[in-house]
Formats: C-alpha cells, structure tokens, sequence
C-alpha cells in the first residue's frame, strides 16, 4: 500500500489523497481548496483516467468540490458514498457549478473548472450504501462506511487491503453533542488511521449555544441592528433552524424576521426529512408525527438574488442564514456590503473559518476587508460560538482514538492547520505511544515493500495467564501486546501491560531518547554512583533534576510519589520504588540509568523526606 497526501495536509481544506495497493489506485475524497491563495483551476498530481474508484467521506465543497473536474478529465470509475452523501453532494456540486457561471459570464477570462453537464455525468458515477454495509469496491479492497455525526451522511470510512490490512479514514467527526447528528462511531481495531485535525489544539468552551446567540440576537434587535450568521447550506444551518424554531416557540425572541438566503436553502433541508434514518432518534421523531423541526412562523426562505438584495438594503431588523460559511462567496456577501460598517449589527460565526478566508481576517481582527472588489471598514460586533461547529474538538479527537480496543500502528493527522495538527500529534505520542506523523502537501508513505517477519526466539516467558477460545480443533487466545526483551529472555507481555510500562514516563519518547542520548554524563553514572546512606540534599536534589530533565523521572511518576509519601510514608514509599525496578518498571528503557535512579530516590527519600516530597512537587508541575 502506498499514500500519498494530496490535500487537506496542514491545511483544512482541499481534501484529498491517493491509494496505491497492488492492484487498485483510488482517492479518499476530491476537494476544492479554499481560502485566498487557493488556485481556481488546480491541476490534479495523478491521471484521473488511472483511478479505480473514490471514496467520499461527505458532500461539503472542500471534500467533494473537484469531483466534476475529475471525471471531465477522464475519470470513469465509481464513487462510493451514503445514499444522502449523494444527495446532497447533487445540489451542493450544482450550485457550484452556477456560481462559477455567473462568475465567468461577469469576468473576461475566467473559465469554469467545471460546468452543470460535468456535475449530472459526476452524479451518474455515484454508487451508494448505507452504513455498516461491507462494499467490495475492487479486487483487493473492501470499504464499510460508519456514521462520522458531522453532516447528514458523513461517514468514517473503513478499509480493508488484501495483504496490508485495515485503513480508517475519518472525513470529518462530529462532536457528538449536536440535537440532530447522531455521535461518531468509535474506532474500530485498525492498523493504520487518518484522522482530521480542525480543532486538534483547541476544546469548545461550555457555553450554550442556544443561549449565546438567543443574546446576541436580543442584543442586537435593541440596537435595531442585523444579524447576519454566515453558514453553509447544509449542516450548521439546519442546526442554527432548529435552534431558533425553539426560542421562538418558547416566546424568548421577539417577532423578528429570519431569512434562509441560499437558492439551496428549501431542498437542504427538505433532505434531512428524507433522510431521517441518519438523524437522532428523539430528533427524527418529529418527522415522524409529521412536523418539520425547522420551519416557524418567522421564516422566509429566499430562492432569487433580487429578493436577497432587497433584504440587504432593506434597514428592518432581522436575522439573515446565508452561504458562504467563511465569506468566500454565496448571498452573505450580499449583506456584508450594506452591513459590515454598521455597527448596530453583529456578524456571528458558528464555524471553522480556514486561513486565508475572509471569515478568518475578520474573526482575527481585522479592521479593514475586501469584499466583491470594494474595501469595507469592519463596525460591527463580531461573534464567535464555537459550539455550533461540526467537528469534534481535541478532546473529542483524543478520545476518537483511544475509543480503539486495539490501537493503530500508525496515525497520520491531516486537515488541520499545523499548530492543530501538530497539538493532536503530540497528545497522542505522549499519552499513547502512537507513531503519529503530519504530512506535507505531496507526502508519500510507502509500505509496498514492507513484510511481516515472524521471530522465533529460544526462550520467550509468557508474563500473563491467557484464556483458551475452542475453535473447532483448536484451542486460541487472540490478543494484542508487546515483547520485552530482559536478560533472562523474551517476555510476552499483554497490551494493559505495555500501556502501564509505557505511561510510567509522560515525556514524548522520542525527544526523551534525545534528551537521554545528549546527557554524556549519564551513560556512565552507575559506576560513579554514590551509596545510598552517602548521598548529600544538594547532591539529592542536582541527580533528581537531572534525570527530570533527561526525561528519565517524569512527572507523572512525581506525582505518584509525592502523593504516596504524604499519605503513606517514606517506607511505603521507598518500597514501592524497590518494587518498581524489580519489575523493570521505574525506567524499562535501561537497567543501568534505572538502577542508577532507584539508589538516588531511595537515598533522598530515606534522608530528606520533607526535600524529597518538596522536589517531587516541583517536577510535577512542570
């Protein structure tokens, strides 16, 4: 198997990347990049007429946006989705399609990528499953599609290769606290994952959404202003709906007018009623009494640019839904031009808005925007409620990952920015021992060549008791661990095993090593050690700090003994680290260094307890 990134790589959008097996090539996903410094006709890194099949995760434009392209430029397999991920992706690449029209009919010399015919021989291609429905997409791989809980039919994409094993790509995640969506599946056992990274640095505060932008909305009537909510037609919109369906029927808004300005607006929606399997149950029930969880007496779904312009010159106080979500294009540009300068008017974001975005400039401040070729001084409030988002955030992403009985060989973190990706990257080589990479853009990660090779070694001690499974003839104990090598042998140790000798050290492994390998001193301190009862407090409390540093004595471990001495005592305490490195479980990575650190902590302990209880406090808050 060979992946190569080809997009969304510390980036968010743009998502696209290619999978060589050995007897299929096929794309996970096909996406529009955006952003200002996006190209308008990029060109494909591949011959579209060389791939299989593509895998779709979702309908959103930087997933699905370059799909019509593809199949202009010879592409003539099969597109693998959700039945509703076609739907929708069908008048998303639509629309697209119209707004690049009008678009070249307005300016000399722009060419559309792709036109409305490309998109209706684009839908032809779709072949469509429910979730949890094995697919055998060619000779060698089979695809299951699980529920991701980010947009109405957004799936996890699960991989099998013949003879490389299994691939899960996540497309986007929700956060699992959305009123429609139901939450992501958990991961299955895999051995390599792909994993988003949009809010891999960041947690959605505590807020409650439907509180914050009921404020704003009443902040903002009382001012006699606007609200403008930049979103995309689907997906947070139907949730920002909802919202406001419940505020009003509660009377905690006042009569104001709600217009849903997209041409999309009416069959968006519409979907999400004929495709009610998708949704949560207590939310899909509404549908099923026959009432529509959007709709509400102040709506007003508008379909002509005309109309849209008359609201936004219009000075009557109201809240306006419109597309784009990041202020690249879309009707919401319509009402920036008449309302950015006023400053009785509030603009709020309820989703991620990627680097170079007009969305993004604002958001971070900036005073002066260009929209439609006209400069515009930024006056009113802006707004940020990040708990309407549809992606999961970084605890959410952890917990993605550690949901796994069976943890992957290898993660690569992709559609983020790079602090995001790098901050999930980090998290998970520190608290789960993951190889974790963030690729560049055109990364290739080649295990065409690799090969799993058994070792057998003379004496190999089994440190746990397994139970047996009958399987016909046969008796079998499948599990997953690791082998510890020791000086009396080969040690087959269980996967809660080689979690509990991995988490003694909180540091990342790798800058540990370093660390360990620039500390000359230290390779030799075991012969230079002194005794026990000799050692010094200064010379107690130098050693400690040096090995806290190397990476050797980690935090966690601090922790673990401050706490012991204070509620157990200094013999307790200094038992339990005798323990420890009997079982080669104080520091596994070397007996020498280990041995070395036992007699410093056993000596400190036993003569300065108060010192030791002191500088283990110190290096544990680090």
């Amino acid at each position: 198997m060979k992946i190569q990134f080809l997009g969304a790589a510390k980036e968010v959008t743009g998502s696209c990347i290619l999978i060589e097996t050995r007897r299929s090539k096929f794309l996970l996903d096909c996406g529009q990049r955006q952003g200002q410094d996006a190209e308008s006709s990029p060109e494909f890194q591949f011959n579209p007429g060389e791939i299989d099949f593509v895998i779709l995760s979702h309908a959103h434009i930087d997933h699905s946006g370059l799909l019509p392209k593809l199949v202009a430029e010879g592409f003539d397999g099969e597109i693998y989705s959700t039945v509703a991920t076609r739907d929708v992706a069908e008048l998303l690449l639509e629309d697209s399609a119209k707004i690049q029209k009008e678009a070249a009919e307005s300016e000399v010399g722009l060419m559309p990528v792709f036109t409305e015919e490309d998109v209706a021989l684009t839908m032809d291609k779709f072949s469509v499953y429910e979730w949890n429905v094995p697919i055998d997409a060619s000779d060698d791989v089979t695809v299951t599609f699980l529920d991701a809980g980010h947009i109405l039919g957004a799936s996890i994409s699960v991989i099998d290769i013949s003879g490389a094993g299994r691939l899960v790509y996540t497309g986007d995640i929700g956060h699992g606290h959305s009123p429609i969506m139901n939450p992501p599946a958990k991961l299955n056992n895999t051995d390599f994952l792909i994993i988003e990274s949009t809010y891999g640095a960041k947690r959605h505060p505590a807020v409650n959404p439907k509180e914050r932008l009921k404020q704003i909305i009443l902040d903002t009537y009382a001012n006699k202003g606007k609200v403008l909510i930049p979103a995309f037609a689907v997906g947070r919109s139907q949730e920002i709906l909802y919202i406001l369906k419940q505020l009003y029927e509660e009377k905690k808004l006042p009569n104001i007018p709600v217009y849903f300005d997209t041409p999309l607006g009416a069959e968006t929606t519409s979907l999400y009623r004929h495709h009610q399997n998708y949704l949560r149950a207590g939310f899909r029930s509404s549908f099923l009494k026959g009432e529509n969880p959007f709709h509400f007496g102040t709506l007003d779904f508008i379909r002509g640019n005309n109309r849209s312009l008359d609201v936004a010159s219009s000075e009557e106080p109201c809240v306006v839904i419109a597309a784009s979500g990041m202020l690249t294009g879309g009707r919401i540009l319509n009402h920036l031009e008449t309302t950015l300068e006023d400053p009785d008017s509030s603009l709020v974001f309820v989703g991620y808005q990627a680097e170079g975005t007009p969305g993004r400039e604002i958001l971070d401040g900036k005073k002066r925007v260009e929209i439609a070729g006209k400069e515009y001084e930024v006056k009113l409030k802006v707004h940020y409620i990040p708990g309407l988002s549809a992606h999961a955030d970084a605890d959410g992403l952890f917990s993605f990952v550690n949901s796994a009985s069976i943890l992957p060989k290898k993660i690569f973190v992709v559609h983020g920015e790079p602090e995001n990706a790098e901050a999930l990257r980090r998290r998970i080589i520190n608290n789960l021992r993951i190889d974790t990479f963030v690729p560049e853009m055109g990364y290739t990660e080649n295990f065409m060549d690799r090969e799993v090779v058994k070792v057998v070694e003379k004496d190999v001690h089994l440190d746990f008791r397994p139970e047996f499974t009958k399987v016909g003839e046969l008796e079998v104990y499948p599990f997953t661990g690791a082998l510890l090598k020791k000086q009396d042998g080969i040690h087959l140790i269980s996967k809660e095993q080689y979690i509990g000798i991995l988490t003694e050290t909180e540091e990342e492994l790798e800058t540990m090593l370093a660390k360990v390998r620039s500390k000359a001193g230290l390779e030799t301190e075991a012969e230079a050690a002194e005794p026990a009862e000799g050692i010094s407090e200064m010379a107690f409390k130098e050693e400690l700090l040096k090995y806290a540093d190397a990476g050797i004595f980690s935090r966690s471990r601090a922790r673990e003994l401050k706490s012991m001495l204070e509620e157990e005592g200094r013999d307790a305490t200094i038992a339990h680290i005798n323990k420890l490195a009997r079982k080669d479980r104080l520091y596994p990575l070397d007996a020498t260094k280990q041995e070395v650190l036992r007699r410093v902590l056993v000596a400190g302990i036993n003569s300065f307890p108060q010192k030791a209880r002191e500088l283990f406090e110190d290096i544990s808050e680090r």
